[in-house]
């Protein structure tokens, strides 16, 4: 089970897990020992558990790596523990930006916590979450460079084309002689001449 499997509901409490999917939503069960399955519809405002990340002094940490300082300090307190102690503890295990997170997320964050570690091995969703993204990041970079390349190639292709054009034979423009057209005297204008003939004596 990872992270990408459980799910937070806005105004449900406790977590649940992804068990199948409808044309509107999900089917769902609870972690807790009801195993209450239930489907979810579009008004429902589910968070994947994955998705999620809580602000610290160095800038937002996922919440596997959340829960995995967590363990490693061990000693976390409980959802029933007063806020400070709560509060006080994050700030220790994590860095919790104390400025920008409520009381309300940490206690939420503790109550996940504590419902997720002895069903879940959060070293090993951590180990695998990091392999998921070295191995994005190395398709990204293959993606780069293979863009790159053709991006060359394009490049190197273009001069030839530039040299076909200038290394062309020019057109030649053929010559065309005009023959002046004969100029024809229409009858009208043969007959409006005046010919001067003397009168017989």
């Amino acid at each position: 089970m990872n992270l990408k499997e459980i799910v937070a509901i806005s105004g449900v409490s406790g977590l649940h897990k992804i068990i199948g999917r409808t044309k509107t939503g999900l089917i769902l069960e609870s972690l807790n020992e009801t195993k209450k399955r239930f489907p979810t519809s579009i008004q429902d405002k589910v968070s994947v558990l994955e998705d999620i990340s809580m602000y610290t002094e160095e800038g937002d940490m996922r919440l596997v790596e959340v829960f995995v300082k967590i363990h490693e300090h061990g000693g976390a307190p409980t959802s029933k523990d007063n806020a400070e102690t709560q509060r006080k503890f994050l700030v220790d295990a994590i860095k919790l930006d104390s400025e920008r997170v409520y009381d309300s997320d940490i206690k939420k964050l503790l109550i996940w916590y504590i419902a997720l570690k002895d069903i879940v091995d959060f070293n090993i969703l951590l180990a695998e979450d990091h392999a998921a993204e070295a191995e994005e990041t190395a398709e990204e970079t293959i993606k780069n460079a293979s863009n790159k390349s053709d991006d060359l190639e394009s490049n190197l292709d273009k001069p030839k084309k530039m040299a076909a054009k200038k290394t062309a034979a020019p057109k030649k423009t053929a010559t065309k002689t005009v023959t002046p057209k004969p100029t024809k005297l229409s009858n009208k204008s043969t007959a409006n001449t005046n010919t001067y003939r003397p009168k017989s004596v």
